[in-house]
């Protein structure tokens, strides 16, 4: 779109100069022929003369009509692009926002997640020693009701 209307303002542009280039001179053909007409009304090759240059001059006039008119719908186009692609960005920027919300509450609940893991971790290395803690209990307890109940045993059977 872009290499388009470049090309096209370039050719935009040197049509103006080539009707700029021209005007001068139609400009100085018309005042001359416009004089000459006048003074002498009568003279066909005055008359065709001043038609040319007025003629000349009008193809000028709409010529120059026509690619300001050109110019104008180019603008046109360029504007209601312009909205399109703003419209566009305003909805990413929307989506920008949203997505970066949703990004920072599942950072916000990643990282809940890895302190529940770790509080978990915890947990359970704290539940493991106090269950090895109560079988070393439940051992020492077992060997010493042994050693208390077995040679009583022992004695009292003798």
């Amino acid at each position: 779109m872009s290499a388009k209307l470049i090309g096209q303002s370039k050719q935009f542009d040197e049509k103006i100069n080539n009707i700029k280039a021209r005007f001068f001179s139609a400009k100085d053909d018309f005042k001359k022929y416009y004089v000459y007409y006048n003074k002498n009304p009568e003279v066909n090759e005055f008359q065709n003369y001043y038609a040319n240059s007025k003629n000349q001059l009008q193809q000028m006039s709409k010529g120059l009509f026509l690619i300001t008119n050109n110019i104008d719908k180019n603008i046109e186009i360029l504007d209601n692009n312009m909205s399109a692609t703003a419209l566009k960005l305003e909805d990413e920027r929307k989506l920008n926002t949203e997505l970066l919300a949703l990004l920072n509450n599942l950072q916000n609940t990643q990282n809940g997640s890895v302190i529940l893991i770790d509080d978990s971790k915890d947990s359970y290395n704290t539940q493991y020693y106090y269950n090895w803690e109560i079988i070393a209990g439940i051992l020492i307890v077992s060997s010493l009701l042994a050693k208390m109940f077995i040679p009583a045993a022992i004695s009292g059977k003798s």
